[in-house]
């Protein structure tokens, strides 16, 4: 099967065809050109301590079909705060193309990562692909995580009151001081104790664009748990393409603050102030290892759908 660079002169619509029949919701030609204008134009991979590959690359493949169409899509990248080592890596194909002639592929991949000074290949992976996974696992590679996604309606849901002492707010009305900072503090501790988390939490100024000030981030939408103006728990929501929808990004309670129900009375409140913005329906991701998450939503209705595996290969 023949593969060839990807052009984005002429690729970027029918690839955002093949990853919207491929994934699990749309993309569009335009955000694909967006996501791009934000990386810089050349890459700039190094041996950073330890002699482990750090700074941003990648390589992007095409296998061309008919009508303009593409077969498949495989690329492998760094980003900047991607853990030292590390490189991430996607391969999609088309419903009828056999999983093994994305095999090619996957090696072009690996050799890129290996020549680049990889110590490990990540990879993700739709749950129904398992055909394509028994391929992978034979090869090496082994799964890190299960990741499941689970949809929510907002309005059936009751009002709950915050354990004493806690104070519910969002980053919009919160009196905290520097809470912007602490979210971030909050973010680098609970996401590391997250079962299958594979990144590294980047700086401080790269964490705000995205997970603040990035697309689809409302100030009024991250909802926090404050306890004398420290901010102990946090459930940080998006807008989608669809008003009517969001998206769930993190939620997490601090150590000492857990086992009191906060997580689940947290995503209560603010699906009532969302259903007040006539959001109707809440989708998330959780990794199927993290059980305490996984019960509160499940007490709260949220129905579980297809999800995704995480692959790691060791170079």
């Amino acid at each position: 099967m023949i593969h060839r660079p990807f052009q984005p002169s002429v690729d970027y619509p029918p690839l955002a065809r093949l990853l919207s029949a491929t994934g699990a919701r749309p993309v569009t030609p335009a955000a694909l050109r967006a996501q791009d204008a934000e990386l810089p134009r050349q890459g700039s991979l190094f041996a950073g301590p330890g002699k482990a590959l750090t700074g941003f690359g990648r390589i992007r493949l095409v296998t061309p079909g008919a009508d303009d169409e593409l077969l498949a899509y495989a690329t492998a990248w760094r980003a900047p705060w991607t853990p030292p080592g590390d490189v991430a890596s996607l391969v999609v194909g088309s419903a009828d193309l056999p999983p093994e002639r994305l095999l090619p592929l996957t090696d072009v991949l690996e050799s890129w990562a290996r020549g680049a000074g990889a110590r490990r290949l990540l990879g993700e992976l739709p749950d129904t692909g398992k055909p394509f996974l028994h391929l992978l696992t034979a090869r090496g590679h082994r799964v890190d995580a299960h990741v499941r996604t689970a949809t929510a309606t907002l309005d059936t849901l009751r009002p709950a009151t915050p354990p004493p002492g806690i104070r519910f707010a969002t980053l919009a009305t919160t009196t905290a001081p520097q809470p912007a900072l602490q979210l971030y503090r909050l973010y680098r501790e609970t996401l590391s104790e997250t079962p299958g988390f594979a990144d590294a939490l980047p700086d401080y100024d790269r964490w705000y664009a995205e997970a603040v000030a990035g697309e689809g981030c409302r100030p009024d939408w991250v909802f926090i748990a404050e306890c004398a103006g420290r901010i102990v728990g946090v459930s940080a929501v998006r807008a989608t393409g669809d008003p009517h929808t969001c998206r769930v990004d993190h939620t997490a309670v601090l150590r000492p603050w857990r086992r009191r129900g906060l997580a689940r009375t947290l995503k209560t409140f603010a699906a009532h102030r969302l259903a007040g913005h006539r959001v109707r329906t809440a989708r998330t991701e959780i990794s199927a290892a993290n059980r305490p998450m996984i019960a509160v939503n499940s007490a709260l209705g949220y129905r579980w759908g297809p999800g995704h595996y995480r692959l790691v290969k060791d170079l």
